[in-house]
C-alpha cells in the first residue's frame, strides 16, 4: 500500500472517533428511553386519553338570540332548542353513499326527489381541506311542533300513511267523512279527501292519489295539542341509529318561538334562514360569518335590530374519538392551546308595547276584515299598541312550515304580512287639519271666516261635490271641521295652492319617517314639481282642491297621522315615534338608547288652541261627524275621515276564487267601499294617548272607525284613570245649519280634475309582500 507524501497513518485517531460516535449513540438511546418512561409511566394516564382521539377541531358555536319583551317584561320572542341533521362528506366513502341515503330516507321519510338530490350532492368531489358538511334537513321533530312551536305531547300510537315518492302524508279516512281533529266535513278533491280547516289530506286506499305509488304505513307517538298533527321523534330515531350512520351527525340549533302568535306579529316580525341575498352585501367586507342553519330577521323588530339580537358567535373545541364526537371537557391543556372563542349572547330588547292594551286593540278590531290601529303616548311618541288586521302567526314563517305557509300568505286578498299601521293610505278628511293650520298661519282665513256651502264647489269649469249634497249653508272654520264640510276646504285649498299645502304638510310631519325602528312607508305629499315628474301632462287644475281634503295622490300611514295629531294635542311638540324602550344589560337593568328630542312646530300661539277646540266639537257636539263616540272616562277630541279608494281584485286572488263566484263577488263589492278613519286623543286637556284607527273599505269613519277608537280609549282609561277632572269647554252660539250627515264625510264622487290624470299612482315606497292571515279573520 502506498502512502501519499506528507500524510501519516495514525490508528489512534480513528479509535477516538469511534468512541465519540458510541457516546453520542448511547446518549440518544438514553434520551429515547427516558422519553419512553415519561410517556408510559409518568404521563401514561394523560396520553391514554389522547390515544383514542382521531381529530381535534374548532367548530362555530352559535350565539343565542336576544329576547324581545313587552314593556312589563313579558317575553314576546324567545329561543327553543332545535336540531338539524348533516352528512360529514369528507368521511363518506363511495361504497357508503347508497346505504346512507337509504337509511336516512327511511328514518326521515324523505321523498324520492330529496333522495335523488342527496345522491347527486354526495357524488360531487369533496375538498378535504374545507370539510363542509352537507345539510340534509333542518328543524327535526323532537320536543316542539315544527308548525307552531307548541310543546308536543306523548299519545298512543296513531296510524299514518306516507308516500315516499312525493313526500305527502295521509290520514286514514274516517267512516263518517268528518275530520277527527276539528270535526269539519271532509271535501272530496278527486285525489282523496281534504280538510280545509286543518289542511290535512286523507286517503282510503294504499296508493298515493297523486302519483299512484304505494303508501308506507307507520305510526306516530307525539301529537301537537294546538294543530293536532302527529309526529315521531326524529332526533331520537337518528341518535338510536348512530352506530349505523357514523358519517351523519345531529347538530343542536336554536329556533325562534313566538308564544303570543298573532297578537303582535307585525311589530315583532319573524326570522328566516340565511339566503344568498343576505350574504351578497357583506362579501366586499370579508367572508360573512353565517352558518348553514343561521337565521336572520325578516321583518319587524327581528329585522330592525338583527345585529344586536343576533350577538357574536364563538368557537367550540370538538374531539373526534373512536366512540363518537363530543366536547373536549377533559383535555384542558390542549384546549387552552387552541384558544376557543367564547360566545357573546344577543342583547335582550324591551319594547314600549303595553300587552293589555295590545289585547284590547285586537278585540276592538275583531269584526274588521282588514285595517290597523295605533296608540302612542301623546308626549313621548312611545308606541303603546300597534295591531294590523289580519295578522299572521310568525311561528309558521320561522319554522319548518315556512315554505308552505308563505305561498298561502301571498295569495290572500287581505294582505296579512303587510303592516297596515305603517303603510300609506289616502288620509281623507283627517288631512283637513293641514289646510286649516296652513290657512290660519298664512292669514288667508280666521276661525270666523265664513263660506256658503251649497253642496258643491265650481272651479275651472268643473264641479266638486261635498259629502252633504244638500249643503251645510253658511259655515266658518269651526263648523267646517266639526261637520267636515268639503266645500269650505276646497276653497282653502284653492287659495293656498298645491305648493303651500305641500310645504305646510311637511312642516307638520307628513312625508317623512316617524322615527320608528321598523321599516315603514314615508307616505307622499305631492307638489307641483312632483306632478311634473310623475304625472303625464303635469299638474291639472283641481289637484290642490282634492289634496286639501286628503284625496288624490296624498298618502299617510296611521302612525304618521297619530304623530301629527299628538303635536296638535300637546301644544306643538312633534314627537319621534319609537317602539324600543331600551336594551337590558347583563344584570337585567334597562338601558335606554339616545333619542332625538321632539321637534317644536313654529306656529302662532292661537292656532293650535283654535284647532283643538274645533276637533273637540267633532266628537262632543251634535252635528260632529264622530258625535256619540265619547269615551266613558275621558274627554276625547279627534277627526274622522272617509277615503275613496276603490280597488280591483288581484289576478292571483281572482284565479284562486274562480270556482267560488259568490266569494269573488263579495270580495269585489268589499273592495269598492271607502276606507274609514278616525284619529283622536284623550283626555282633551293634558293628553295622555293618541289613537289612530283605519278600517280598510270600512265605509264611514264616524260610524265604523270612531267606535273602535272609543273602545280602545275605554280599555286604556279603565287601567289608567285620567289624572285631572274633565274641563268644561264653552260652546258658542251658531246659526242653525242644514243637518250634516256623519255617515260619510268624503266627497260623493271624485273631483273631475282627478279623472283628467287617470287614477292615483301607487305608493312608491317599497311594501312587504301581501299574505294570508288565519286566526283573526272574521
Amino acid at each position: 500500500m502506498s502512502v501519499a507524501i506528507g500524510q501519516s497513518h495514525d490508528p489512534s485517531r480513528f479509535r477516538s472517533r469511534n468512541r465519540v460516535g458510541l457516546v453520542l449513540g448511547a446518549v440518544c438511546l438514553l434520551a429515547l428511553a427516558a422519553r419512553l418512561v415519561v410517556v408510559q409511566v409518568v404521563r401514561g394516564d394523560r396520553y391514554e386519553k389522547y390515544a383514542v382521539i382521531e381529530r381535534v377541531s374548532k367548530v362555530r358555536a352559535q350565539a343565542p338570540r336576544g329576547l324581545i319583551k313587552a314593556a312589563d317584561g313579558t317575553v314576546l320572542a324567545r329561543n327553543i332548542e332545535s336540531h338539524s341533521v348533516e352528512i360529514l362528506t369528507h368521511r363518506v366513502k363511495p361504497e357508503r353513499i347508497a346505504p346512507i341515503v337509504d337509511h336516512l330516507g327511511v328514518l326521515l321519510d324523505l321523498s324520492d326527489t330529496e333522495r335523488a338530490d342527496l345522491l347527486t350532492e354526495l357524488h360531487k368531489p369533496v375538498d378535504p381541506r374545507k370539510r363542509k358538511p352537507l345539510l340534509v334537513r333542518r328543524d327535526l321533530v323532537s320536543s316542539h311542533c315544527p308548525y307552531d312551536s307548541s310543546p308536543l305531547e306523548l299519545v298512543a300510537e296513531r296510524p299514518h300513511r306516507h308516500c315516499s315518492a312525493c313526500g305527502r302524508g295521509f290520514e286514514p279516512v274516517p267512516a263518517r267523512k268528518t275530520c277527527p281533529f276539528d270535526q269539519r266535513r271532509l271535501v272530496a278533491t278527486g285525489k282523496g279527501w281534504h280538510c280545509g280547516a286543518c289542511d290535512r289530506d286523507f286517503a282510503e286506499v294504499d296508493q298515493c292519489p297523486y302519483d299512484g305509488q304505494a303508501l308506507r304505513r307507520d305510526s306516530h307517538i307525539l301529537q301537537c295539542p294546538l294543530c293536532r298533527r302527529s309526529f315521531n321523534d326524529e332526533v331520537a330515531v337518528l341518535r338510536a341509529n348512530g352506530h349505523r350512520l357514523p358519517e351523519v351527525r345531529v347538530v343542536a340549533d336554536i329556533q325562534r318561538e313566538y308564544p303570543f302568535r298573532y297578537l303582535a306579529s307585525h311589530v315583532i316580525g319573524y326570522v328566516g334562514y340565511v339566503s344568498p341575498r343576505d350574504v351578497a352585501p357583506l362579501l366586499p367586507f370579508g367572508p360573512p360569518r353565517f352558518g348553514l342553519t343561521d337565521r336572520v330577521g325578516r321583518s319587524g323588530m327581528e329585522a330592525a335590530l338583527d345585529s344586536a339580537l343576533r350577538g357574536l358567535d364563538g368557537e367550540q373545541i370538538l374531539v373526534r374519538r373512536s366512540e363518537g364526537e363530543g366536547p373536549a371537557t377533559d383535555l384542558d391543556d390542549l384546549v387552552a392551546a387552541l384558544r376557543p372563542r367564547p360566545v357573546t349572547a344577543g342583547l335582550n330588547v324591551r319594547l314600549t308595547l303595553d300587552l293589555e292594551l295590545q289585547r284590547a286593540v285586537k278585540v276592538a278590531l275583531k269584526d274588521v276584515f282588514a285595517g290597523a290601529a295605533v296608540v302612542i303616548d301623546a308626549t313621548t311618541g312611545h308606541v303603546l299598541a300597534m295591531y294590523a288586521k289580519p295578522s299572521f302567526d310568525p311561528n309558521a314563517l320561522a319554522g319548518k312550515r315556512a315554505p308552505q305557509a308563505r305561498p298561502l300568505a301571498d295569495i290572500s286578498a287581505y294582505a296579512p304580512l303587510l303592516n297596515k299601521a305603517l303603510h300609506g293610505y289616502p288620509p281623507a278628511s283627517t288631512y283637513k287639519v293641514v289646510a286649516a293650520i296652513a290657512g290660519l298661519e298664512e292669514g288667508l282665513i280666521t276661525p270666523r271666516s265664513e263660506h256658503t256651502c251649497h253642496g258643491h264647489y265650481d272651479y275651472g269649469g268643473r264641479r266638486f261635490h261635498c259629502h252633504n249634497r244638500r249643503g251645510h249653508g253658511e259655515v266658518d272654520l269651526y263648523d267646517a271641521l266639526r261637520a267636515s264640510c268639503d266645500v269650505y276646504f276646497y276653497r282653502v285649498g284653492e287659495e293656498l295652492g298645491i305648493d303651500r299645502l305641500e310645504a305646510w304638510a311637511r312642516k307638520l310631519g307628513f312625508g317623512e319617517p316617524t322615527g320608528i325602528e321598523i321599516r315603514e312607508a314615508v307616505g307622499r305629499v305631492p307638489s307641483l314639481g312632483w306632478y311634473k315628474r310623475h304625472v303625464p301632462g303635469g299638474y291639472y287644475p283641481g289637484f290642490a282642491l282634492s289634496t286639501a281634503v286628503g284625496q288624490k295622490d296624498v298618502l299617510a300611514s296611521p302612525l304618521q297621522l297619530a304623530r301629527v295629531y299628538a303635536a296638535v294635542a300637546n301644544g306643538g311638540w312633534l314627537p319621534h315615534a319609537t317602539v324600543v324602550a331600551g336594551f337590558e344589560d347583563a344584570q337585567g337593568k334597562l338601558v335606554a338608547p339616545n333619542r332625538e328630542p321632539p321637534r317644536r312646530l313654529e306656529l302662532r300661539k292661537t292656532t293650535l288652541p283654535w284647532i283643538q277646540d274645533m276637533l273637540f266639537a267633532v266628537v262632543n257636539e251634535p252635528g260632529g261627524t264622530a258625535f256619540g263616540n265619547q269615551p266613558a272616562l275621558a274627554q276625547m277630541a279627534g277627526k274622522t275621515g272617509t277615503a275613496q279608494a276603490p280597488q280591483r281584485v288581484r289576478k292571483d286572488v281572482a284565479e284562486r276564487l274562480r270556482e267560488d263566484p259568490a266569494a269573488l263577488q263579495r270580495l269585489s263589492a268589499w273592495l269598492q267601499n271607502d276606507h274609514a278613519w278616525f284619529i283622536g286623543w284623550a283626555p282633551f286637556r293634558n293628553p295622555d294617548i293618541v289613537v289612530a284607527v283605519l278600517v280598510e273599505h270600512g265605509g264611514s269613519g264616524g260610524h265604523n272607525a270612531a267606535p273602535i277608537a272609543r273602545q280602545i280609549a275605554d280599555a286604556w282609561f279603565a287601567k289608567h284613570p285620567p289624572k285631572a277632572p274633565p274641563v268644561a269647554v264653552p260652546k258658542r252660539e251658531r246659526k242653525k245649519q242644514p243637518e250634516a250627515q256623519p255617515v260619510d264625510d268624503s266627497p260623493d264622487e271624485a273631483a273631475p280634475g282627478d279623472a283628467e290624470s287617470g287614477p292615483s299612482l301607487p305608493d312608491p315606497d317599497p311594501q312587504p309582500e301581501p299574505g294570508a292571515g288565519a286566526e283573526d279573520a272574521p
